[in-house]
């Protein structure tokens, strides 16, 4: 069989996201792993290592088509209260339609392996931050601007949002109703409104 450099890299790394994902780091055997994305054993252990470093690569993909949602958002808002509301809104049809009810990746990482492997949480821990960050400047800014409240400081808020956001990738796991999550989505920004 092939060797990765002969396949798209982009398209191996889904194929395993999707099986990771469905099965969990440990319910994902080697095998699942050949089937899902074609590569023969040696070619997997040769291009990423171990199975535990293409995972963190599955990771890191997945981190990478997140974050260009987040710049979506940014893109399109006027301000940073709208901003934060983007982040929400475009967040909801993916997990309204998906259908699935796979939730986040990132949070059922953090579930099975975020306290387990080391190099797995260092990755959880700045992933976090740098979400973490996004909301903080974007209150600060909010705040500075008058859109957003200084009831709370923009670390309590910062903190508050990636909890909510949280809450909302997990509540979308058993509800796909449009009209609940859009509800969580107003009443979280009324909190800093």
């Amino acid at each position: 069989m092939a060797r990765l450099q002969e396949y798209n890299k982009e398209e191996v790394l889904k194929a395993a996201t999707e099986v990771y994902w469905a099965k969990g780091y440990h319910g994902t055997s080697m095998q699942d792993l050949v089937e899902a994305t074609g590569l023969n054993r040696s070619s997997i252990y040769n291009s990423f290592d171990s199975k535990l470093n293409l995972y963190l690569q599955t990771l890191k993909f997945y981190q990478k088509e997140s974050g260009s949602l987040f710049q979506k958002a940014l893109l399109k808002a006027n301000n940073p209260l709208e901003a934060v509301q983007f982040i929400f809104e475009i967040f909801l049809p993916i997990i309204a339609n998906e259908g699935l009810n796979k939730g986040c990746y990132v949070m059922s990482c953090k579930t099975e392996l975020g306290k387990q492997e080391g190099k797995i949480q260092d990755w959880l821990l700045n992933n976090q931050e740098n979400s973490i960050n996004i909301f903080r400047d974007l209150v600060l800014e909010g705040q500075k601007l008058g859109n957003i409240n200084t009831k709370q400081s923009a670390d309590s808020y910062a903190y508050y949002l990636f909890s909510a956001f949280q809450g909302f990738r997990m509540t979308g796991i058993l509800i796909n109703d449009k009209l609940v999550l859009k509800e969580i989505i107003k009443n979280t920004i009324e909190v800093i409104k």
